[in-house]
C-alpha cells in the first residue's frame, strides 16, 4: 500500500489534472497542493514521467475495482440479448462520468497525452489492457469464441465515447444518439436496425448545434492574421497535445516573436480559445473530406483532437457544441468505406456504421497510447468477422 504522502500527491495531481488537463500537471503546484515538496515527491516517486506511470497505474487498479463491482452484476444478465447488452454498455458509461468521473477524466486525458509523448505510455498497457480484459471476461459465457474479439470492440468503443460521455451527459439529444449507436454495436452491427436505432438520421440532426449558427470561442477572420496565428496553436494542439500550448512555442512555430502572438491573444487561456477554434474549423474541413485526403492531411492527429475539443470542453462549456458536432458528424467522410468493408454487399445502416467509426477510432487511439498499433488496432476485417460471426 502506498504511503500516505504519496497517496495525497498522486490525488493533487489527479485534481490538476480534472481541472486543468495535461497542461496543469505542474510539479511544483502539485506539491504545493499536497503540502509537500518537491525534494519529497523526486524522493518517494521520481520525475513527472514516473508521476503520471503511477497516475496509470493507479487508473489500471480503479478498472479493476469497477469490474469488481459490474462482474456479479452483468453475471445476472443475458448478454446474448443485444438489447440488454447495449442497456449495460450505456450504465458503464454513465457511472463512469458521473460517480467516477475524476478518475475517468483523467484516464481519458492520460491516454490522450501518451498517444502524443512516448515517455507518458508508462502504465498505458495495463490501464487499457484492463479494459478489454474486463469486457472480455463478461463476454466470454454468452460470446464463446468471439468474447475476445467482441469484447476489444467494445473497449475501443467505451475508450472513444466516454469523453463526449463526459461532456454531454445530461444532453437529451446525444444520449439517444449514443442508444442508437450502443444499439448497433451489441447486435454486432448485423441488419436490421429496429428501435432507436432505426431513427438514426433523425437523432443526428437534432444532436449538436449547426456549424452555420454555432458561435466560435473567439472571432477569427477569415484571411487575417490572427487567424493565421490560431491556425499554428491548432496544429500544435492536433500534434503534441495541449500541454505543448504556450505563446513561446506558437511563436516559433510561426517564425514570430513571442509579443507578435501576445499581441492577438494575451493569457493562455486567450490562446487555447483561439487554438480550439481554429482546430474546430480545420475539423469541420477535413471531415467533408475523403478518407484518403483525412489520411494525408492529418490522420490520427484529427482523431486527437476530436478528443482534446471533448475534454477542454469539460472546462470551457463554450466547446460543447462542438464537441457535439464532431461526434455526430465523424463518420460521414468514411461511411461508404466502412459501410462495405464491415457489412460486405449488403452494406450498414446509418447508425451501425457510426457505431462502427467509434469503436475503430477508440481502438486506434488506444492501440497509440500503447505503442504498438499492429497488436492493438482493430481494423475494418476484424469488425466484419465480429459481425459475421456465431
Amino acid at each position: 500500500m502506498a504511503s500516505s504522502s504519496i497517496v495525497q500527491i498522486l490525488h493533487a495531481a489527479r485534481t490538476r489534472i480534472v481541472a486543468h488537463g495535461m497542461a496543469g500537471l505542474s510539479l511544483r503546484a502539485i506539491v504545493q497542493d499536497a503540502e509537500s515538496s518537491l525534494g519529497s515527491l523526486h524522493y518517494r516517486i521520481g520525475d513527472k514521467g514516473a508521476l503520471i506511470g503511477m497516475l496509470a497505474a493507479e487508473e489500471a487498479d480503479e478498472r479493476r475495482r469497477m469490474a469488481a463491482t459490474w462482474e456479479p452484476r452483468a453475471a445476472a444478465l443475458d448478454l446474448s440479448v443485444p438489447d440488454t447488452l447495449a442497456a449495460l454498455i450505456a450504465a458503464w458509461l454513465d457511472e463512469a462520468a458521473t460517480l467516477r468521473r475524476d478518475h475517468a477524466v483523467a484516464g481519458c486525458e492520460l491516454m490522450l497525452e501518451a498517444t502524443i509523448d512516448l515517455a507518458t505510455r508508462t502504465g498505458m498497457d495495463d490501464m487499457l489492457g484492463a479494459e478489454d480484459d474486463f469486457w472480455i471476461g463478461l463476454l466470454r459465457p454468452a460470446a464463446g469464441e468471439d468474447a475476445a474479439l467482441f469484447g476489444r470492440a467494445i473497449a475501443g468503443y467505451c475508450r472513444d465515447e466516454l469523453p463526449f460521455t463526459l461532456v454531454a451527459s445530461g444532453h437529451p439529444d446525444y444520449r439517444l444518439l449514443r442508444a442508437a449507436t450502443t444499439a448497433r454495436l451489441a447486435a454486432r452491427f448485423r441488419a436490421p436496425a429496429s428501435g432507436i436505432a432505426s431513427h438514426f438520421e433523425a437523432l443526428v440532426d437534432r444532436c449538436g448545434t449547426p456549424r452555420d449558427t454555432a458561435v466560435l470561442p473567439v472571432d477569427l477572420p477569415e484571411g487575417s492574421r490572427k487567424a493565421e496565428l490560431a491556425g499554428y496553436a491548432a496544429a500544435l494542439i492536433a500534434e503534441r497535445g495541449i500541454a505543448a500550448l504556450s505563446h513561446r512555442t506558437v511563436a516559433a512555430r510561426a517564425g514570430v516573436a513571442n509579443s507578435n502572438v501576445a499581441h492577438y491573444f494575451r493569457t493562455h487561456d486567450d490562446l487555447l480559445r483561439a487554438g480550439m477554434g481554429a482546430l474546430i474549423l480545420g475539423m469541420r474541413s477535413e471531415l467533408t473530406q475523403g478518407i484518403a485526403q483525412q489520411r494525408a492531411a492529418r490522420g490520427d492527429a484529427l482523431l486527437r483532437a476530436t478528443h482534446s475539443v471533448a475534454l477542454t470542453a469539460l472546462r470551457d462549456a463554450r466547446l460543447i457544441p462542438f464537441a457535439l458536432d464532431m461526434r455526430r458528424r465523424r463518420g460521414e467522410n468514411v461511411r461508404a468505406e466502412i459501410a462495405a468493408g464491415v457489412g460486405g454487399a449488403a452494406g450498414l445502416d446509418a447508425a451501425a456504421t457510426q457505431a462502427a467509426v467509434v469503436t475503430l477510432v477508440g481502438a486506434r487511439l488506444g492501440a497509440l497510447a500503447r505503442g504498438d498499433g499492429a497488436a492493438f488496432a482493430l481494423d475494418i476485417a476484424a469488425l466484419a468477422r465480429l459481425r459475421d460471426g456465431s
